[in-house]
């Protein structure tokens, strides 16, 4: 009988302390995933793990790979709905969607026409779309650039910029736009894509409509919390994954291959009053991974705060 109250007691504790750390969590969990893979199965695994939002990915594949066609076949209506359903059920939202992009839906192209095809490609996406409810429609500025066009590759993101925001307000939503890897100008004989560094960062959004924000890439910039602190308020959305700003890795958090400096990270989140969802871009085996490692994150955060006081 002993024995059996003291089991009852640690479980009691266990459930409580779980409880507390849930309720203490700063920001919703979130992760990337791809539309294919969309169950309720799968939906309602990570309802239970404490994961309330996701991004969709894997968009590209309503369009024709080299844009040859702009249209949407209309099966893509009937899966969205499906996808609307499905989450309906479990209760979980999608918080934003990651739009297409590739060399030929790059939405800084150079020529004019190609650009316009790019946007009217865009635009069916968007349309497709509205069953879910997206939150946040996030685009890339731009693919691998030529050479000595920068300053007319940002002219053209800026006017594609404007138009999409139109769209995206017609969704009742917010458009994005994420920061690109670029640890150096060049890489073999290509620039880097637009929106490589904080200062060029800044310098495209001071053309773009106000109401614009970024989603702020953790593992396309050496630091990230500088970028979150240079733009503020305007970060809407993350991507969450483990990097040093050199290479496409997006580890996972907790992955020691990456050099994040997770508190700072944290501390500028909530400096800048971030309120929207932590969303994982990020390699894993599991989504309890996502989980556990996110909790991790967040309590040795909590401990370094008590610590200073």
């Amino acid at each position: 009988m002993k024995n059996l109250l003291i089991t009852l007691f640690l479980l009691l504790g266990s459930f409580s302390g779980n409880q507390i750390q849930a309720k203490d969590k700063k920001f919703p969990i979130g992760y990337a995933l791809d539309i294919k893979k969309i169950t309720d199965e799968k939906i309602k695994y990570i309802k239970g793990l404490g994961i309330d939002y996701i991004e969709l990915a894997g968009i590209g594949a309503m369009l024709e790979k080299n844009l040859q066609e702009t249209t949407v076949d209309a099966k893509w209506n009937v899966r969205m709905q499906e996808i609307a359903d499905i989450l309906k059920r479990h209760k979980v939202k999608v918080w934003s969607v990651h739009m297409p992009f590739s060399k030929h839906l790059d939405i800084s192209r150079l020529d004019e026409e190609g650009r316009l095809r790019v946007l009217e490609a865009q635009n069916n996406v968007l349309k497709v779309l509205k069953p879910v409810k997206p939150h946040i429609v996030l685009f890339h500025p731009s693919f691998y650039l030529e050479k000595n066009v920068r300053d007319q590759r940002a002219m053209q993101l800026k006017k594609s910029v404007e138009s999409l925001n139109k769209s995206v307000k017609a969704l009742r939503a917010t458009m994005v736009v994420e920061n690109m890897l670029g640890p150096e100008l060049t890489v073999g004989d290509r620039e880097r894509p637009l929106m490589r560094t904080v200062e060029e960062a800044q310098m495209l959004f001071k053309t773009f409509p106000k109401d614009v924000g970024i989603a702020v890439d953790f593992c396309h910039i050496a630091r990230p919390e500088n970028l979150l602190a240079a733009f503020g308020s305007r970060v809407k959305t993350l991507h969450v994954s483990n990097g040093n700003g050199k290479a496409e890795d997006h580890l996972l958090p907790c992955d020691p291959r990456g050099s994040n400096d997770w508190n700072a990270i944290f501390a500028t989140l909530e400096r800048i009053k971030y309120k929207g969802v932590y969303m994982h871009e990020c390699k894993f085996n599991d989504e309890e991974e996502i989980v556990e490692c996110y909790n991790t994150r967040w309590n040795n955060y909590q401990t370094s705060k008590k610590s200073k006081h």
